[in-house]
């Protein structure tokens, strides 16, 4: 069921959260200070939920009030083994709402793919850019803070995910979970995971910050900057390929035009020529922090985002006292940010 949060960061302001993911709840209750309300309450400034708003809950937003999630859409696909049948694998399969790496497998012809069932279905990256030969993948933090007109923000810093065993591309370690998945989910079970307690050190264990990544790259003579370059220009068109879609339904089902925004986390593969692929996008990344890494990037990311998104000022003090609710339902005011981090792209 929806747990409902009324965040507070001074007495003349206070948001209402509407919370139903629990990694994304643990996050945010011990980083911002919130303090229970009703789960039926309509006393909030946003609403945080793991799933699409249903239509009449958008219709019934007042013009501040603010949702996690635009509108779904649905998608028409087309003959996925008609088109590809004579390509050679692998191809990793993955149930259709899924997430941390579950039920996720690989598979080295098309014909071995289950034609009953809702899955999805990728190619491959069989020369992905190794360290250490490590295969990894890289998490950034999109922001879309409308679609009409579109908006989209790139947070300035993200995650590289390891694997826990090195890369082989022998066809008989094609089952081996902990060589071809990068998922955090997946390679923390390896009795080979390397964690790190150290906030400050960024390149160590199967978890580094991007930055730390790209430092290495650099240091290893790549263009670095060309490679941000590239995926910028591969999360733009990734937005711009749902842009009319998305946009289309918000115009049907919100009242008004400036209620939602959207946080994607998007997984990006970077291959041995440089070139990064854009794995998938994930609608409600996890805000869980089961490192100190993680506390430091995501909490930081949570801040900037609800200070651009409602303007709200967020303070990270869990300690701060927790005023009583105001009379009336505030406003947005203009926010005192410490540190922007996402920009527009």
């Amino acid at each position: 069921g929806m747990v409902v949060y009324r965040f507070n960061f001074s007495s003349k302001s206070h948001i209402a959260l509407i919370l139903s993911e629990q990694n994304n709840r643990d996050v945010l209750l011990k980083q911002i200070k919130m303090c229970l309300v009703h789960p039926n309450s309509n006393d909030f400034n946003l609403m945080w939920t793991g799933s699409h708003p249903k239509p009449f809950i958008l219709r019934g937003l007042l013009e501040f009030q603010k949702v996690n999630h635009f509108p779904s859409i649905i998608w028409n696909l087309f003959d996925f083994l008609g088109a590809f049948s004579k390509d050679k694998g692998p191809w990793i399969i993955k149930p259709v709402a899924s997430s941390r790496g579950r039920g996720i497998y690989l598979v080295s012809n098309p014909n071995q793919i289950p034609l009953d069932e809702n899955i999805l279905v990728s190619r491959y990256i069989n020369n992905p850019l190794l360290i250490d030969d490590f295969k990894f993948d890289v998490r950034l933090y999109v922001l879309v803070s409308s679609y009409d007109p579109l908006v989209i923000y790139l947070y300035e810093e993200g995650l590289a995910r390891f694997a826990t065993v090195k890369y082989d591309r022998a066809s008989k370690n094609i089952k081996n979970q902990f060589m071809h998945l990068t998922n955090y989910s997946v390679n923390k079970k390896s009795s080979d995971y390397v964690s790190c307690d150290d906030p400050e050190v960024e390149d160590y264990g199967n978890k580094w910050s991007m930055s730390a990544m790209l430092r290495y790259l650099k240091q290893e003579g790549k263009d670095t900057a060309s490679l941000m370059a590239q995926i910028e220009d591969l999360i733009v068109k990734t937005i711009l390929a749902v842009e009319l879609h998305i946009a289309s339904a918000c115009k049907m089902f919100m009242s008004h035009r400036g209620n939602c925004f959207e946080l994607y986390g998007f997984d990006v593969l970077i291959d041995s020529t440089l070139k990064p692929w854009l794995l998938e996008v994930n609608l409600s990344p996890s805000l869980a922090c089961d490192a100190p890494l993680d506390l430091k990037i995501k909490a930081s990311m949570i801040s900037d985002m609800f200070s651009l998104v409602g303007k709200f000022s967020i303070y990270l003090n869990p300690n701060a006292p927790c005023p009583p609710p105001p009379p009336h339902h505030p406003h947005p005011r203009q926010a005192h940010m410490h540190s922007n981090m996402f920009f527009l792209v």
